[in-house]
């Protein structure tokens, strides 16, 4: 079998089984062309490296071709393709750079404070629909693109309930919310009863005035517009600004020091907050759980509580 064949083979696979490998698809197209179509067993582990290795300086996108080309060598290893796979299992690690912001609850009021400006460009009633879509990101820890996704269908005021269908790991969830946001979506929902329903109850929960749905770009143009009215930044050398997603991070945190605050036992509790978030596993909600001063303060006085115990205690 050459190369090019295993390729397109394994990519069918993957598809059929409801994958976008989009990204995943571009590596092993790129790896064809950088190879050639040659014979899998002619596939050595330092021309893998070199494909992953690049040119310049290591970046994080290294460990990503790592992956994909893994994930690949193990198909083709257990469909009897190759006896073994030429790529090593251990992959390069490389320093993270990026660091999520954790937004203060004083900073998320600022923003949904800063939304009254949008009246002017945008006209009251859109005003209302960013500030309750940020509020939906902010209560509930969606990733943007999903509270987007909302249909009408998929708010569930009596139950308290917003269904997430196929979302980034095409996995669908039920995610509860809190007495305030559903005041708040109910609120919204008068008005946006007043739009039109262009596809009845399957139409955007959140949209623009003609009852279309909110492009992703729209949101985060306009989050960028209502952080800087907010005055919330970061410094002129740092590379990223604050984002949009970044809300999530902060929700995580959020409910993570909310648990040590109320005694809960954290190890147990993170796979909840994993199956909240729509996360496959923990590591990807390990992610989002980046360090901050209160988060740390929270810990150390847990820490400090455990060590205080007599020592029967500890061991009960």
């Amino acid at each position: 079998m050459t190369l090019t064949e295993a390729v397109e083979g394994y990519l069918i696979l993957k598809r059929s089984l409801g994958a976008v490998f989009s990204a995943d698809a571009r590596i092993l197209r790129s790896f064809v062309r950088a190879l050639g179509d040659v014979p899998l067993e002619s596939i050595h582990r330092e021309t893998c490296q070199a494909f992953c290795r690049g040119k310049g300086p290591p970046t994080r996108f290294l460990e990503r071709k790592h992956y994909t080309l893994r994930g690949f060598f193990g198909y083709l290893v257990a469909r009897g393709h190759l006896p073994v796979s030429p790529l090593p299992d251990t992959g390069p690690k490389i320093p993270r750079s990026f660091q999520a912001y954790i937004y203060s609850h004083d900073e998320l009021r600022r923003i949904l404070d800063a939304t009254s400006v949008l009246e002017a460009d945008h006209g009251k009633p859109q005003a209302l629909t960013f500030r309750t879509i940020l509020l939906v990101l902010c209560g509930a820890g969606l990733r943007p693109g999903e509270a987007l996704r909302l249909r009408c269908c998929d708010v569930d005021l009596d139950a308290r309930l917003l269904a997430i269908w196929d979302t980034k790991f095409f996995k669908s969830r039920l995610v509860p919310i809190g007495t305030d946001l559903c005041k708040a979506l109910d609120s919204y929902r008068t008005d946006r009863q007043r739009l039109p329903l262009l596809a009845e109850t399957r139409s955007p929960f959140f949209c623009t005035g003609a009852g279309l749905a909110i492009s992703l770009a729209k949101l985060e143009k306009v989050f960028a517009q209502l952080r800087e009215h907010a005055g919330i930044r970061r410094p002129a050398t740092d590379r990223w600004q604050p984002r949009l997603h970044d809300i999530r991070h902060a929700f995580a945190v959020g409910r993570l020091i909310a648990w040590y605050r109320e005694g809960a036992d954290v190890q147990a509790c993170l796979p909840l907050l994993a199956t909240y978030l729509g996360h496959i596993n923990l590591s990807g909600t390990q992610a989002y759980l980046t360090m901050t001063p209160e988060l740390l303060g929270e810990a150390s006085l847990r820490f400090e509580r455990y060590v205080a115990l007599p020592r029967e205690d500890n061991h009960a």
